[in-house]
């Protein structure tokens, strides 16, 4: 056990460096974003982006989970072919015909989600994107359900690089507007599905499958629901904040959001480490005990990096590196918003570790009930929220949506599946993070302590956290190696 929860891990870190970069990449373009464009104008580019990812879940219609699926069950390589050029040529067929339409209707399109009909400019480069977004991802889909983690990185890394590198010739060399960000990932879209495409070739002949197109497509249709409700809780607080607030409380707001991202890179990697690590163990009799020590130890992880992040993302965002700050100062005043982001995401992660009930029994319906009820809370949350507590109630809003999604897919797969959680040992790693997090929020309220005494407890309390939750990893997996040596 202690070598399979190892690979589990390993292949995350390995994953999540790929998927650093990627989704790093707001992040580390923040200082040149926050600098060069107004909060209104980076306002604008959220709105549009937001639209980008809700239009990209029609575009892929749940194919990209319904694809991993089947692809892994495939008997063998010729079915695995099949089943790979069959969605591949359907989503290229399917995503011209939308980005055709979206095109044509950019007018209308930029009025209602920006309020201003000269931004149809962007949403017809988006059109353009769109086709790219959706290609790019079954390559390297099949990459990572072959678990070719280190090529999955590399070529994401590439990209990223490639990305990064444009946008910074646009905005800086050629003064371009907030188009630029969109002009950067066509190209390195574009230049990640050529290279992953390449990298699977090997699957790939000009012919489609109807009979596996119609299984596919039975199944997809589920995972839209599903897509279609997180995307939303993701992004419609935007939205409902632009209604209430304008677009300059937007791009605060969204700025501030993506200095969260960093708990996303560790969902984003343990995610695409996860699906194919626990469909190729349905069948091992030892699965459960498995699955329930990495919820353990992904806890154990996202606890530490809350409390290290929200304890010095104010002092990471103001450092001042050769007249660059993470974030510009007009952006600052959204930073109270990152642990409430934090968390956020720490209980999607906690909600992807209970996929496995819905994926072993065929129950994805329960997937889309637990995300429905997260979708429905999150508006209305959202809406009771934002009017007296602008962004703070919408990062608020997010969180409780998150942990309402979690709590309901986890009595719904406890009933199918049920699965022997270590909640005493999780609540001791949650209590002493909380405390430590609320020490350090009210110690300068209380001692008028220099600002390096501040660092130092701060740094204390998470290498206090760290030492406390590697001693737990440490004797949990002694026991194990103590308690197999035993029954041998």
């Amino acid at each position: 056990m202690p070598s399979q929860i190892h690979k589990i891990f390993s292949d995350t870190i390995i994953y999540t460096i790929g998927s650093v970069f990627n989704r790093l990449l707001p992040f580390l373009l923040l200082p040149i974003y926050t600098l060069y464009f107004p909060p209104a104008e980076y306002g604008i580019f959220s709105l549009v982006y937001s639209f980008w990812f809700f239009v990209s879940v029609f575009y892929l219609y749940g194919m990209e989970t319904a694809f991993q699926k089947y692809f892994l069950e495939a008997p063998d390589p010729a079915q695995k072919n099949r089943i790979y050029s069959s969605t591949l040529l359907l989503i290229a067929a399917t995503s011209i015909i939308f980005s055709a339409v979206i095109y044509l209707l950019a007018d209308m399109i930029a009025l209602k989600i920006t309020g201003n009909v000269q931004n149809a400019y962007l949403i017809r480069l988006l059109a353009f994107i769109l086709v790219a977004d959706s290609l790019y991802r079954f390559p390297m889909i099949l990459i990572n359900s072959l678990q070719r983690s280190k090529l999955y990185s590399f070529v994401n890394s590439l990209a990223v690089i490639l990305n990064v590198a444009v946008n910074i010739i646009l905005i800086i060399f050629y003064k371009m507007g907030i188009e630029a960000i969109f002009y950067s990932y066509l190209v390195s879209y574009t230049f990640l599905f050529i290279i992953s495409f390449i990298s699977s070739a090997k699957y790939f002949n000009l012919s489609i499958d109807p009979g596996i197109v119609k299984v596919l497509l039975k199944n997809a249709h589920l995972f839209l629901y599903y897509g279609v409700f997180l995307i939303s809780i993701d992004l419609i607080d935007r939205f409902i904040l632009e209604y209430f607030k304008g677009s300059a409380e937007v791009g605060i707001y969204s700025a501030s959001y993506r200095i969260g991202i960093v708990m996303n890179l560790v969902i984003t990697g343990f995610k695409v480490a996860w699906t194919p690590f626990f469909m190729t163990m349905k069948s091992d009799e030892s699965n459960k005990e498995i699955f329930s020590k990495v919820f353990t130890y992904f806890c154990y992880g996202g606890l530490l990096v809350f409390l290290f992040f929200s304890l010095f993302a104010d002092d990471l965002v103001r450092l001042n590196i050769a007249g660059y700050t993470l974030l510009n100062e007009k952006y600052w005043s959204g930073l109270v918003i990152v642990p409430y982001i934090l968390l956020a995401y720490l209980f999607s992660g906690l909600y992807l570790n209970l996929n496995v009930a819905s994926f072993f029994q065929n129950k994805i319906r329960y997937l889309i009930y637990s995300s429905a009820a997260g979708c429905v809370s999150n508006i209305i949350l959202n809406f009771i929220l934002i009017p007296p507590y602008s962004m703070i109630g919408a990062a608020i809003a997010t969180m409780l949506s998150y942990m309402i999604m979690f709590i309901v897919l986890y009595y719904f797969s406890q009933k199918i599946y049920r699965i022997e959680y270590e909640w005493g040992a999780i609540f001791k790693a949650a209590i002493l993070t909380f405390v430590l997090f609320f020490l350090n929020i009210y110690i300068p309220h209380y001692l008028n302590l220099s600002y390096i005494y501040l660092i130092l407890i701060e740094f204390i309390s998470v290498l206090l956290l760290f030492t406390v939750l590697l001693g737990s990893k440490s004797k949990d997996l002694v026991m194990s190696y103590i308690n197999k040596k035993q029954l041998k």
